[in-house]
């Protein structure tokens, strides 16, 4: 395998991503569809690849939250449905329209740019009606929704694609709290019996995972695509992580008794020591705060990362492990022998959540594709 020209890549396995979107597939009820969410550069992994994995895996539609997104999507030939799942400003909205995306809208003051860019065009615009079911952010009030509707239903120029939701609720013991927020959902399309409406939806990858009932015509899928299951896990999903970092080491040292390390001197050596450098830092989106805290793994090892995360580098107790050279890999992130690091690991070293550990992946990271 060719080696990317900078000693830390990530290694992305498309294979994976395809296969994830197929066993979401086949998790869910045939009559519901699912949505790839591939914002933020598909949560590290590259947008584009991404995306078209996923498409191959079955996904309906893929969800973004930039028109630019949307637009670098249609640019690489990618013709399956794209729903801006964010507001876009009203100067926006031509692109929108012009490039075929779908609008996810949560306020009356979004639709006569769209309509009147419609009208330009002589089509229809594609919405999504947001409705506020408890998240307190974008969306009409679930009393709003059922007037609101009609009127873009009865639009010549406005084509209700969805109507959706969003569940603030995550972790196990919030249950309740967002199976309410779905019975709100529920109660409110209960009214749109005149209207039809192709997908509703209202499922992240949680609730895709951990509630049924949430599931209606269309699922929204981020972690899941990428293989990435929750601190909930995955019930019976069987999932493939489609993401490691990688580097080599490029110095080798070894310190007295004494020795303090990095910045602050956070960290000193209780013993003499081998210490070995890696190419990469929080500047790549390894994140300063799992200083002394994160391991990586060579040889099969786990290993400790000492001392203060630089921008560009980090420093690893390589002491208790047979003697490493200059070159050798190592593994930060994925699997190394029978040895592993998980997304999960890294977000609770680094007391961040597991959608900032992959969405914050450096640019400067070479991508390295296989499938």
């Amino acid at each position: 395998m060719p080696q990317p020209d900078r000693p830390a890549w990530l290694e992305i396995d498309l294979s994976a991503i395809a296969n994830n979107i197929s066993a979401v597939r086949h998790f869910v009820s045939p009559t519901t569809q699912v949505m790839a969410i591939v914002k933020a550069n598909a949560y590290g992994h590259g947008l584009i690849p991404a995306a078209k994995a996923a498409i191959k895996g079955g996904a309906a539609a893929l969800g973004v939250a930039l028109l630019q997104e949307g637009i670098a999507l249609r640019n690489a030939g990618i013709t399956a449905p794209v729903v801006v799942l964010a507001p876009t400003m009203p100067e926006q909205a031509d692109s929108i329209v012009a490039h075929n995306l779908s609008q996810t809208i949560g306020h009356p003051a979004a639709i006569p740019p769209l309509e009147a860019a419609a009208r330009r065009h002589n089509t229809r615009a594609r919405i999504h009606l947001k409705v506020d079911t408890g998240m307190g952010r974008l969306g009409l009030l679930s009393d709003e929704v059922l007037a609101f509707a009609k009127k873009i239903a009865q639009n010549p120029h406005l084509f209700l694609e969805g109507i959706a939701t969003h569940v603030a609720w995550e972790r196990t013991e919030d249950m309740d709290k967002a199976r309410h927020q779905i019975k709100i959902f529920a109660a409110c399309l209960s009214k749109l019996t005149d209207i039809s409406v192709p997908w509703r939806h209202a499922a992240n990858s949680v609730m895709t995972v951990h509630m049924p009932e949430s599931h209606f015509d269309l699922v929204r899928v981020g972690l899941l695509t990428y293989g990435i299951p929750s601190t909930q896990g995955a019930g019976p999903l069987s999932l493939s992580p489609a993401l490691s970092i990688k580097a080599r080491i490029a110095q080798v040292r070894n310190f007295s008794t004494g020795q303090t390390l990095s910045y602050g001197g956070t960290y000193t050596l209780t013993r003499p020591s081998r210490i070995a450098l890696a190419p990469l830092g929080y500047a790549d989106g390894y994140n300063r705060q799992m200083s002394n805290k994160s391991h990586v793994l060579i040889g099969g090892k786990s290993c400790p990362v000492v001392g203060a995360i630089c921008m560009d580098v980090i420093m690893i107790d390589v002491t208790d492990i047979p003697p490493v050279a200059v070159g050798e890999e190592i593994v930060l992130l994925g699997q190394q022998g029978d040895q592993k690091i998980t997304v999960n690991d890294l977000a609770q070293w680094g007391n961040y959540i597991s959608h900032e550990v992959v969405s914050l992946l450096g640019a400067r990271l070479p991508r390295h594709y296989i499938s």
